[in-house]
C-alpha cells in the first residue's frame, strides 16, 4: 500500500478537515442556541452532510489498512494455497462491485442535482456524490490488494522435477 501514501495521505487530511468542520458547526449550533435561544438552518446539515463524507471516506481508508470487518472462520479453515484464491476472488467481487457502482452513480448524481437541501440550499448531489468519490477511490486499492495477495506466498515448499524432488 506504499505505492499509493499520498492519496491515503490525502484523503486522512480530507476526513481532519471534515471532523473541524463537524465540530464547528456543531459548536456553533450549541452556541446559537444555548446562549442566544435560536438557531440556524445551515449547521446541523453541514455537520451531518460531513459526517456521510468522513463515513465513506473512512471506508477507503479501512480498505488501504485492511481493517473492514469480515468473517474468516471458514476461510480461516482452508489450506493456504486455496485460502489465497478464495481471498482474491473476495476482493475481485469487491473490486468489481466498486466499478460498477462507480459507473452507476452518475446517473444517481444527475437525478439528484435536481434537489435541494432544506437549510444549506445546495444541490444533493455533493452530498450523493460521496457514494461515487469512494468507490473511485476504492478502485487502485483494491487492484493494490489483489495484485499483492496473488504475489504472496503461501509458505507451501515448490516441488519440481518427477519425484517431487525440490531442485
Amino acid at each position: 500500500m506504499d505505492k499509493l501514501r499520498h492519496l491515503t495521505s490525502a484523503i486522512r487530511f480530507v476526513c481532519a478537515v471534515l471532523m473541524a468542520v463537524i465540530t464547528t458547526a456543531t459548536f456553533t449550533q450549541v452556541i446559537r442556541r444555548y446562549i442566544f435561544g435560536s438557531v440556524f438552518r445551515w449547521p446541523e446539515e453541514l455537520a451531518i452532510f460531513s459526517m456521510i463524507w468522513v463515513a465513506f471516506l473512512g471506508a477507503v481508508l479501512c480498505l488501504q489498512g485492511k481493517e473492514h470487518i469480515r468473517i474468516d472462520f471458514f476461510i480461516g479453515l482452508l489450506p493456504p494455497a486455496i485460502k489465497k484464491w478464495v481471498e482474491v476472488l473476495g476482493l475481485g467481487i469487491c473490486f468489481a462491485f466498486m466499478m460498477v457502482l462507480a459507473f452507476y452513480s452518475p446517473n444517481m448524481l444527475a437525478t439528484a442535482g435536481t434537489i435541494l437541501t432544506p437549510g444549506m440550499r445546495i444541490p444533493m448531489y455533493l452530498v450523493y456524490g460521496s457514494v461515487m468519490i469512494s468507490a473511485v477511490l476504492m478502485v487502485p486499492y483494491f487492484i493494490v490488494l489483489i495484485w499483492d495477495k496473488i504475489k504472496e506466498d503461501t509458505g507451501q515448499p515448490k516441488q519440481t522435477g518427477a519425484k517431487g524432488e525440490k531442485s
